[in-house]
């Protein structure tokens, strides 16, 4: 994997629940603390790899799962303007 992908990746998979707060008050997405916690958990268990379909496909669903359907979409917008580097 390019040195790229493994800093994206990182930074992905160790997002702290604060960040992850503050990213959704930005995006205007209710997010509350026990799915923050939940999803943060499950980033801390699974690999995360947006350059692949797979990996992003399993990260989007699991979004929708904690999250809501509303708000895994927010997330794959929020990736729509990298679709050149991930390939959407």
């Amino acid at each position: 994997m390019q040195p790229l992908h493994d800093l994206v990746n990182k930074r992905v998979q160790n997002i702290t629940k604060k960040e992850l707060l503050e990213q959704a008050a930005r995006f205007r997405v209710a997010v509350n603390d026990r799915q923050a916690d939940e999803f943060i958990e499950w980033l801390s268990t699974h690999q995360v790899d947006i350059f692949s379909e797979q990996k992003r496909t399993e990260l989007f669903q699991t979004a929708e799962r904690i999250l809501g359907k509303k708000e895994a979409a927010v997330l794959e917008d929020i990736l729509r303007p990298y679709k050149h580097f991930l390939k959407l």
